[in-house]
């Protein structure tokens, strides 16, 4: 078709310098010749671009075609017409490489603009593909991330609920602590009541006085001391008494000596009403031996009943006693139970957290991982990106110069309207070409300038969950500081309960 164009361009020529002798059916013939070769430059220009997309679509299959081979499996006779077809394309593109020259006018060559354009679609593609893998791969992270973050508000909840739970049970072991600290000072009271008031009947019985009440010197500091119990024992009342802001004991010693008054003040009236009134005869025959022997049975007699009646109290607030001790053991025994339930849940919690501290550091360490490959691929991006900045000035240049040419022919005014044509088409490929590397880089740009930003979210992400875990971790020191100081603290407790069944067992021995 060139050959045709080029034979009507030179039968035009031989007309023209033959001259105008034809007149007007010479302007005719003219303008038809005209029409002809514009309609003809068309139709080339038409094929030229289906032969350039042939082009590209033989490449591209033959590159496939060449993986496939090295890879897939294939039969014989597939392998075979697989081969030919190699061939066959090789063959086409060693002629599309040779330059053709024909009646002195070399063939346009656009090898090396086609092969750049194929590997700069080819990078494009595969960099579209990894940049989509990215996204799904940041997108996964974030969810994950937005996973951590619900679990690490739920652990902070959880904590704070802990806390105050053991805070709770603090001042229930430091309220057992201080009921526990009375009780002794009761107990010790109470021994020290039954020793006097076992000694009390001999030495009674060796001096022949009345009964007296006996106090300690030692005050428990939780029983105030009454005013009737200090009347009874002839104590003087104090302006300046101490008073005691402390919870109500189930027997307080109050009580225990008032129901021992009450008990004492009616066998006494009883023992008065049964008791034998000796009236004594005055006479000058009465003799002085049997004054003596009946003043002796008497005295013998108020002496028994005396002895009698201090030994029934004595047993009877021996039993309050031991009473008082076994409720007060059985109390504090449920109490150390209920301590010790308290104390293996704030253990099992204890655990829980520290399993799900070690999850979120691996977490966070993968999320690491993530954030340096990202820096990696952004990396990447940015020296391709300056690759094609450098190529699209080189377009830039080359669309410069092919511009001038085309500026320095229409000044020419050349009449050769192949010439023309080709340089037009050059000149509009190189700018598509261009503007094709422009809108590459500027969307490369883009996706370079999301990815740093979405590894700086993810950083900062890092960065909290660290203080999160840290955060944890500090709660969790303080955590197993009070675990260890309810450890103490339930100890001391079991020692006290061992200490009140001992004194217990010696009350038991000693009655």
């Amino acid at each position: 078709m060139e050959l045709a164009i080029k034979l009507l361009r030179e039968a035009l020529q031989n007309q023209q310098t033959n001259g105008q002798s034809s007149g007007s059916q010479g302007s005719q013939d003219l303008c038809q010749d005209k029409n002809r070769i514009r309609c003809l430059e068309q139709q080339l220009a038409q094929f030229q671009i289906e032969s350039f997309n042939l082009r590209n679509c033989i490449e591209e299959a033959y590159l496939f075609l060449v993986d496939l081979k090295n890879i897939a499996n294939l039969s014989k006779n597939h392998l075979e017409k697989l081969q030919e077809w190699i061939g066959v394309a090789q063959e086409l593109r060693r002629e599309a490489s040779i330059p053709q020259v024909n009646s002195g006018t070399v063939v346009d060559q656009e090898g090396p603009y086609h092969i750049t354009i194929l590997q700069l679609k080819r990078e494009l593609k595969k960099y579209q593909q990894a940049l989509a893998t990215d996204a799904e791969v940041f997108s996964e992270k974030e969810l994950e991330i937005k996973i951590l973050q619900d679990q690490i508000q739920k652990l902070i909840q959880e904590n704070r609920e802990y806390l105050e739970s053991l805070r709770e049970a603090q001042d229930t072991n430091r309220l057992q602590n201080e009921k526990m600290v009375e009780q002794r000072l009761i107990i010790n009271q109470l021994n020290d009541k039954l020793e006097k008031m076992a000694k009390a009947p001999a030495s009674n019985g060796a001096s022949g006085d009345g009964p007296a009440a006996v106090i300690s010197a030692k005050r428990p500091y939780s029983v105030p001391l009454t005013k009737s119990l200090m009347q009874m024992n002839n104590i003087p009342l104090r302006l300046d008494s101490r008073k005691v802001h402390t919870s109500p004991p189930m027997y307080s010693l109050s009580k225990v000596i008032a129901g021992f008054q009450t008990r004492n003040q009616i066998m006494m009236e009883h023992i008065e009403e049964q008791d034998e009134v000796l009236h004594y005869c005055f006479s000058d025959h009465s003799d002085d031996d049997d004054d003596d022997e009946n003043s002796a049975k008497t005295g013998r007699k108020f002496r028994f009943r005396i002895y009698y009646v201090f030994l029934k109290q004595y047993t009877f607030f021996k039993g309050v006693d031991i009473e008082f001790i076994k409720k007060s053991q059985i109390i504090n025994v449920q109490k150390l139970k209920n301590s010790e339930l308290k104390l293996i849940a704030a253990k099992q919690k204890m655990n829980e957290l520290t399993l799900n501290i070690r999850m979120k550091e691996e977490l966070i360490k993968e999320l690491v991982k993530t954030g340096n490959d990202a820096r990696s691929v952004s990396q990447q991006y940015s020296l391709k990106i300056t690759q094609l900045e450098h190529e699209a000035e080189q377009a830039k240049i080359d669309l410069a110069e092919t511009q001038k040419q085309l500026q320095e022919l229409e000044n020419k005014e050349l009449r050769d309207i192949a010439e023309k044509a080709r340089l037009q088409k050059e000149f509009r490929k190189k700018m598509d070409t261009a503007k094709l590397k422009v809108q590459v880089i500027q969307k490369k740009q883009q996706e370079t300038k999301n990815l740093a930003s979405l590894s700086t979210q993810n950083e900062k992400r890092i960065s909290e969950l660290e203080q999160n875990i840290n955060h944890m971790k500090n709660q969790q020191a303080q955590l197993q500081k009070k675990l260890r100081e309810e450890n103490e603290k339930k100890k001391i407790l079991e020692t006290g309960i061992q200490h009140d069944r001992t004194a217990g067992e010696d009350s038991k021995a000693k009655g």
